[in-house]
């Protein structure tokens, strides 16, 4: 996703650069966030919601702990909090405080007294609903206003020990979705099926990509050839290209988004295999934006047997689930699903259209900006809707 990634930062200077002699004013929304430039789930999480306010005529302030090139020392941790109270000051009093991590939660309680919020929300992505540190669910308590907020039933559903959190899913950049949708499917239905799971690969453990390699081979068994395709941002660890090599599958690493939308174009079924562990490695599927992208492609999925997946795709429809989270199990829906070539492309034409409808620019900035707004929010400019909304 760099090409989307290095878009959204080159829209972010040009509404930085337009604002710069802006001071705070109700509806400003103070963004702290783990990093800029870095890649990942949050980080793209946060890039849609961020564009999302900026279309709904909030103005929003972000304060980012990381760049590329930078690294989470002491001095960059103690510069990254000068700069958050520093700017909630500037710009007090804030309509709304958004924590990109439980991690900065200790720097939000300073922000928290200079910024004056109207509404506070910690944003938990992923395995952060079970391991956030003691003094940082405290504090969290002690903020004033703030509420989690967090982007499926399942990982809400885990927090309620820190109260009601807000749901917001993760949107699409619209650009990205347009792309997708606009992937031409394969044509042959007689030629090999292609299997596509895409990860962060330093993280191919938890994300199942050995149990997918195990059930790729028994249902190749079952149904003959079968292409195993892993995709994803690196490095990716030697035990990986390993087991891939061995395997004979393909792997590519750190894909332009040209390349990836190809990749889940031509495949016929998408796999999301993440392993649910509550202990230390903790691992475990929050939403599975991948799913959702590769349904914008005409590609139905396979989704993890446990975690908020289930609200990625329409089971049975436009997707399925194993039985629980064995190879085997795996291997049992690949051959069922693979020995059924036109149920496949009958489920992807439903996945586009489903997704196409749940990842509607508009309909995403309206629910944002109702959530961390509030319902008095006042609507957004119709000419500031088609430059940022458009999809």
């Amino acid at each position: 996703m760099c090409d989307m990634m290095n878009s959204i930062r080159n829209d972010r200077r040009a509404r930085r650069a337009g604002h710069a002699g802006h001071t705070g004013q109700a509806g400003d929304v103070l963004l702290l966030a783990p990093s800029l430039g870095l890649g990942g789930g949050i980080e793209r999480y946060l890039a849609t919601v961020e564009r999302a306010l900026d279309g709904s005529g909030a103005r929003v302030r972000r304060v980012d702990l990381l760049a590329p090139g930078r690294r989470p020392t002491l001095a960059a941790k103690a510069d990254f909090a000068a700069r958050a109270v520093l700017a909630a000051r500037r710009h007090a009093p804030i309509r709304c405080l958004l924590v990109g991590h439980p991690g900065l939660i200790p720097v939000a309680a300073a922000v928290t007294a200079a910024a004056r919020p109207s509404r506070s929300f910690v944003a938990f992505y992923g395995t952060d609903i079970w391991g956030t540190r003691p003094l940082s669910r405290t504090l969290l308590t002690r903020l004033s206003r703030a509420r989690p907020l967090t982007i499926s039933s399942f990982s809400a559903g885990a927090m309620l020990s820190l109260g009601v959190p807000a749901v917001l899913p993760p949107g699409i950049d619209p650009g990205w979705r347009q792309t997708l949708l606009r992937t031409p499917r394969p044509a042959a239905a007689d030629r090999v099926p292609v299997v596509l799971t895409v990860c962060r690969l330093p993280e191919w453990r938890g994300k199942g990509v050995a149990e997918l390699v195990e059930a790729t081979r028994r249902a190749r068994e079952r149904v003959g050839a079968v292409r195993l395709v892993v995709a994803g941002q690196g490095p990716a660890p030697t035990e990986l290209v390993d087991l891939l090599a061995r395997a004979d599958t393909e792997l590519y690493v750190s894909p332009p988004d040209a390349q990836l939308a190809r990749l889940y174009g031509a495949a016929d079924l998408f796999a999301l295999c993440t392993r649910t562990r509550v202990r230390t490695p903790s691992s475990g599927e929050g939403f599975g934006i991948v799913l959702v992208e590769a349904q914008l492609a005409g590609c139905p999925v396979v989704a993890p047997f446990s975690g908020g997946s289930s609200d990625a795709y329409v089971a049975g429809m436009t997707g399925w689930s194993p039985v629980d989270e064995s190879a085997p199990a795996l291997a049992e829906l690949l051959g069922q699903v693979l020995s059924d070539r036109g149920r496949l492309a009958e489920s992807g034409g439903r996945a586009r259209e489903w997704a196409r409808m749940v990842t509607d620019p508009e309909a995403y900035a309206e629910q944002t900006r109702r959530i961390l707004l509030g319902r008095d929010a006042p609507a957004p400019a119709e000419e500031a809707r088609p430059g940022v909304l458009a999809g």
